[in-house]
């Protein structure tokens, strides 16, 4: 009886200090992490907009601007999970696209009433029969759908 007693404070005891130990590693790398990671906010741009507020540079206005804010808002064809979002220029000339494909944002010129072209004619903006604005994106003289207001 005695022996059992022995060998149960025995095992009890090395399971203890085997637990403390591994607590011990893991403070140990508890105290190495904040070190390498980044700190949180201070992922500022080549402009100054914090990608971790969700601001990104828009070309046409010269500032920091978050596209979420921004009131037309695409559906990505080719991404569901995401959105686009566009800017128009004051005079409707230009329009800036904010989406995951173009960083930094592509800024597309008027072409006519409600038709962007890019100057390499791969992107063309204009408004569907239902007068919802879509992207196209032309690849090997085909256009296809990438992006489309709802």
């Amino acid at each position: 009886m005695k022996t059992i007693l022995t060998f149960t404070i025995s095992l009890f005891s090395l399971a203890l200090f085997s637990c403390n130990s591994q607590k011990t590693g893991n403070n140990a790398q508890q105290q190495t992490k904040p070190e390498t990671m980044a700190i949180v906010g201070g992922d500022k741009d080549e402009h100054g907009c914090k990608a971790s507020a969700g601001y990104s540079w828009s070309t046409i206005k010269q500032e920091c601007i978050r596209p979420f804010e921004l009131t037309d808002k695409l559906k990505d064809l080719t991404d569901s999970t995401m959105a686009a979002f566009l800017l128009f220029s004051g005079n409707k000339k230009q329009v800036e696209i904010f989406a995951k494909d173009f960083k930094p944002a592509l800024v597309i010129s008027a072409a006519e009433n409600d038709l962007y072209i890019s100057t390499d004619k791969v992107y063309k903006l204009e408004k569907d029969a239902k007068k919802h604005w879509v992207l196209y994106k032309t690849e090997e003289g085909n256009a296809k759908a990438i992006l489309t207001q709802e």
